[in-house]
């Protein structure tokens, strides 16, 4: 018998599977062209043979599958993550793909979506696109609807464009940011942001458990999430990290902690104490929703500028000061030193240049 065959532009494979009674015959899409349905058909029998199972395919759509895989395997996943890949599903991936049927979707098609993200937004997120439907595709192998996942082979494609460089403080923008929000609640966070390079969450997260004055030093192990929970791991595992500090910025925490000891003597059986370094007036919990008033006001020196930038002009200057890219990377908590090269390669470069420069002086 003919293991293939053609329905209007779609080539289909059979499959048998069993013995004596129990032997069937299933058939499915191949794909458009008859190699795409030998490659499938062989890439089943292998499956089969290896697990014993064969994927019985199912009737849904992608749009019923990502709910499934959200109710099943996103909500497990962190809050941050769970929003973002939420998000992409939303806007990026579901108008798309998502009146389709899971098992008709192929890697062409994959590779074709990504190649057209490129062109429209940054590589993080295409990057992100591509982890979401990976997860996805290979859940679906795993529930058995699918005998190998269609992901297999397609790849992030490069950025159309260079990344520009991430827009930092100037010293004259940074003193008027102090000055604007001096005598408020804000500039703490502002303060400990340009002095540590940690981001807001991890900065509005921290407590006075985390900090040691003796020592100088600060831990950062969980991040403050808008919705004003706290994950108990920041960013990454490699986010949760231990840096050093100086003797500046020990005396505004000291300064700060005096400040709050004096607030819950006014406020006294109204003081809300919520433990943490960055606080309103009156004790309670500082909301990540306030750290807008920061981000207008950067925006009206420059656009480029928010309160992120205080964290990319922390790596620029201890970078630009020829620090050990290692050693900023574990600083920042990224998870590998690859990232902070990336991110900061206009630094890195003008460091070489010095070097160069260097070299000619003195050879």
């Amino acid at each position: 018998m003919s293991f293939f065959r053609k329905r209007g532009k779609k080539w289909y494979y059979t499959i048998e599977i069993g013995t004596g009674s129990s032997r069937k015959r299933v058939e499915r899409v191949g794909g458009r062209t008859k190699a795409e349905a030998e490659k499938a058909r062989a890439a089943a029998l292998a499956s089969f043979a290896q697990t014993g199972h064969f994927a019985e395919g199912t009737k849904k759509n992608f749009r019923e599958f990502a709910l499934e895989w959200k109710e099943e395997r996103l909500s497990h996943s962190k809050k941050n993550t769970q929003n973002l890949y939420t998000t992409l599903l939303r806007k990026h991936i579901l108008p798309v793909f998502g009146d389709r049927k899971l098992t008709s979707i192929r890697p062409r098609e994959l590779q074709s979506f990504l190649n057209k993200e490129i062109k429209s937004y940054s590589r993080s997120i295409v990057i992100s696109d591509h982890a979401v439907l990976s997860l996805l595709f290979d859940y679906a192998v795993f529930c058995e609807y699918l005998s190998e996942t269609p992901m297999r082979g397609v790849h992030t494609p490069p950025a159309e464009q260079e990344a520009t460089p991430r827009r930092t403080f100037t010293r004259e923008e940074f003193q008027k940011l102090v000055e604007h929000f001096k005598g408020t609640c804000l500039l703490l966070p502002i303060l400990i942001s340009y002095h540590t390079g940690a981001r807001k969450g991890e900065v509005l997260a921290l407590t006075w458990d985390d900090v040691d004055l003796d020592e100088r030093t600060l831990r950062i192990n969980k991040t403050l999430l808008t919705d004003m929970t706290v994950q108990n791991t920041p960013k990454s595992k490699a986010g949760i990290r231990t840096i050093a500090i100086g003797t500046k910025l020990v005396n505004i925490l000291k300064a700060a902690r005096a400040q709050q000891a004096k607030d819950k003597l006014r406020y006294g059986r109204y003081y809300r104490d919520c433990g943490r370094i960055c606080r309103m007036e009156d004790g309670s919990a500082l909301d990540v929703n306030r750290i807008r008033r920061i981000n207008k006001f950067c925006r009206d020196m420059d656009k480029g500028l928010c309160f992120h930038s205080l964290h990319h002009t922390h790596a620029t200057m201890l970078l630009e000061a020829g620090e050990d890219l290692e050693l900023v990377a574990k600083r920042l908590g990224h998870a590998s030193i690859s990232i902070t090269a990336q991110v900061y390669s206009h630094v890195l470069a003008k460091r070489r240049q010095a070097e160069r420069d260097l070299l000619d002086s003195i050879l």
